[in-house]
């Protein structure tokens, strides 16, 4: 009996190191210290042994509470989105059986605080767990399910998308590990409790969406991430999350995050879809033009069918849509008319894709874009040998022949004929007069030349990140800055090498993927505004002439915008929110 009571005691010794003070354990213990009899000794064992599996099944009851604690408390925020941009709290009251738990999640400062309570209404017994999460970086932790020695590095207000944090939490009887993961749209928190004296685990997972509040800068990401992409995958899936949000809080929700219509990349699209789009932008050159009318004809010599109409309106107006106040909004509109032209004059049913030409960057002949194949944008042009370099005088750039420089080959542009330009070529071979009748096959001369210094990711993250103000960021873009004489705008057109229409600065829109290259300039100009869309969403800076010669007034939101033989004329302020006035649409 001995040494059964021996066994029992140090049993008990255990639960009392591993129990709260002052309960059941420690009174029934001092009870055995004080026992000398063997009677006593038998009818202690008796109450002992009854008590022991009471507290087992308490312990275990208590456990599973803690459990749930941390399960309720991890599925709380639905308002969470809401809390963290503005501080604040939500809470929920649970029961499970005879325990009693509250739990709340606050969004405090920089730091998301999560706490539980549960009573035991038999007993009273009450266990509290918490856990504070700053919203730190942490991207040197592996995703190792239940680890905890990844320290918080504080100091940092923003949680990046794909960190990790994680934490743990809590005393005996139960510890909690517990893991936030930024992926995407969401943050998804993890939490395992597991009680020192028993065997029992059990694992939460939660998943609620995530707001970051700060607008993250360059310094947030690595010269690895910035190169590879990954950071500009981050900061369009912040921009993408903004802007739900703030589709969500709209009082007119004539057109909400859901309801609009998805620009995707070209890759993205199914082969039918290519081949519907290619075959609708093929549809618009046998139809006759919409809008010149027979009077003007005469002073357009060249422009035989619809899709030709615009490219005379962007010859017509280009010292006023470049290095001007509505850059970016006049060609918003310009693609979106064109795109509306595909669907509601040659049947095509989906939506205008963007090429995202960073992935092209460094080898723009292995681009699926331009395989050749009947679901492609057409090949490169035909090989042509033996050329030269040529000068670029006003960038002061000589860059060499590219890998084509011929006629398109193969895919559904091989037979495609364009009426009008070259009216600004280095090759010398541009027309005497601006609108006269210059029928040509289509022509590409693919340079990675280009492409690998003002294309790449690390071009667009720079961008986006480095520039706050629109007037740098649309000139940058447009590679007006000293440093940089082409921008991933003259860079996108010069992919296209030389000569070729894409490169020509008035006639571009000959080449259909001058409308795929200006949707990934409005993808990017939308994911800046969301970033910050309080501040630049309706921000605009600059006249109405190119580089301000002639010198004309500054721009307001109020001015009227031509569009020519596109559409009827604009209000400037209709055309800078993807969601609002003639638009409904948004990117992937």
């Amino acid at each position: 009996m001995r040494t059964d009571t021996t066994l029992i005691a140090s049993l008990l010794a255990g639960l009392t190191a591993a129990w709260p003070a002052g309960n059941a354990v420690t009174a029934t213990n001092a009870t055995l210290e004080k026992s000398s009899s063997a009677s006593q000794e038998t009818q202690y064992l008796a109450q002992l042994s009854s008590q022991v599996q009471s507290l087992r099944a308490q312990l275990e009851a208590q456990t599973q509470a803690c459990a749930k604690s941390s399960a309720a408390q991890l599925s709380i925020p639905t308002a969470l989105a809401a809390e963290q941009s503005a501080g604040g709290s939500t809470s929920a009251v649970q029961t499970f059986g005879s325990v009693h738990q509250s739990s709340t999640i606050s969004a405090i400062g920089v730091s998301l605080s999560a706490q539980s309570t549960s009573t035991n209404s038999q007993d009273g017994l009450a266990y509290t767990t918490q856990a504070s999460y700053p919203y730190a970086h942490s991207s040197n932790a592996t995703a190792t399910d239940g680890a905890s020695d990844y320290p918080f590095l504080a100091g940092s207000a923003s949680l990046r998308p794909n960190d990790r944090l994680v934490k743990s939490t809590g005393s005996a009887p139960v510890l909690t590990t517990s893991a936030i993961v930024i992926s995407g749209n969401s943050v998804t928190l993890n939490a395992t409790t597991t009680p020192v004296s028993s065997s029992l685990a059990t694992s939460t997972t939660s998943t609620a969406n995530a707001v970051h509040t700060g607008i993250p800068g360059l310094s947030d990401f690595t010269d690895a991430q910035i190169e590879s992409g990954e950071a500009w995958k981050n900061v369009s899936s912040l921009a993408l999350q903004r802007m739900q949000q703030d589709a969500s809080n709209r009082t007119d929700q004539t057109c909400s995050f859901d309801s609009a219509s998805v620009r995707t990349e070209f890759r993205s699209m199914s082969n039918a879809d290519r081949k519907s789009f290619t075959d609708a932008i093929l549809c618009l050159q046998d139809l006759p033009p919409q809008m010149m009318t027979d009077s003007e004809s005469t002073s357009y010599p060249g422009v035989k069918n619809r899709h030709d109409e615009f490219v005379a309106t962007h010859i017509n107006m280009t010292y006023n849509i470049h290095m001007t106040a509505d850059f970016l909004a006049w060609h918003r509109n310009y693609i979106y008319e064109f795109e509306q032209d595909l669907k509601n004059q040659c049947g095509y049913t989906g939506n205008l894709p963007y090429w995202d030409w960073s992935r092209d960057a460094q080898a723009l002949n292995e681009s699926e874009l331009f395989n050749g194949d009947k679901f492609s944008m057409g090949s490169n042009g035909q090989y042509v040998a033996d050329r030269s370099y040529t000068y670029l005088g006003t960038q002061n750039i000589n860059f060499p022949p590219g890998t084509g420089g011929g006629c398109v080959y193969s895919g559904p542009f091989s037979n495609y004929t364009t009426n009008m330009g070259p009216i600004d070529s280095p090759y010398d071979n541009n027309v005497n007069n601006t609108f006269d009748y210059n029928p040509r096959c289509l022509v590409r001369d693919l340079n990675n030349f280009f492409s690998s210094q003002y294309n790449t990711y690390r071009n667009v993250t720079d961008l986006v990140l480095g520039e706050t103000a629109i007037g740098n960021f649309q000139s940058l873009m447009q590679g007006y800055l000293d440093d940089n004489p082409f921008g991933v705008h003259g860079g996108g057109h010069w992919l296209g090498g030389g000569p070729s229409q894409l490169e020509d600065f008035h006639s571009s829109p000959n080449d259909p993927l001058f409308f795929l290259h200006h949707a990934n300039i409005d993808r990017i100009w939308t994911v800046w505004q969301y970033l910050d869309v309080a501040n630049r969403q309706s921000a605009i800076e600059g006249t109405s002439t190119l580089d301000n010669s002639p010198a004309s007034a500054e721009m307001t939101l109020s001015d009227t915008i031509d569009f020519g033989f596109v559409s009827s004329p604009q209000i400037f302020g209709d055309l800078i929110d993807n969601l609002a006035g003639p638009y409904c649409y948004r990117y992937d």
